[in-house]
């Protein structure tokens, strides 16, 4: 059960990195379509917040998940969400996709297209 004394985990972007590099885990992005296109971590699978519903999150098996956003928050209420469905190995990317850059990790998407630099 999750609670205030049994808080759920968090990695940093180098044990995520670690993680992945090793396919020992599944990177979750659970922000916005529009944010997911404008920038995303390479690899990771799209499943927003708003549309996430436990009963049908496919069983992963022995795979851990690291669930990300921008910066936290919303991975992390997805994280518990999907904890108190009954899923396991659940971590939050602390700091989102934000703590990925600044980690120095690849990021993908129409970041640069995506600004508009008329006059």
């Amino acid at each position: 059960m999750v609670s205030e004394q049994n808080p759920l985990p968090e990695i940093d972007a180098v044990t995520a990195w670690a993680w992945l590099d090793a396919r020992e885990a599944i990177l979750l992005d659970v922000r916005e379509a529009h944010e997911y296109e404008f920038e995303n971590v390479p690899g990771a699978l799209l499943l927003p917040l708003s549309f996430l519903d436990a009963d049908c999150f496919p069983p992963l098996g022995e795979a851990k998940v690291v669930v990300m956003c921008a910066v936290g928050k919303r991975s992390a209420a997805a994280q518990k969400q999907l904890a108190e469905a009954g899923f396991g190995k659940l971590y939050n990317l602390a700091g989102g996709i934000d703590a990925w850059k600044k980690a120095g990790y690849e990021t993908q998407g129409g970041k640069y297209e995506a600004m508009d630099f008329s006059i």
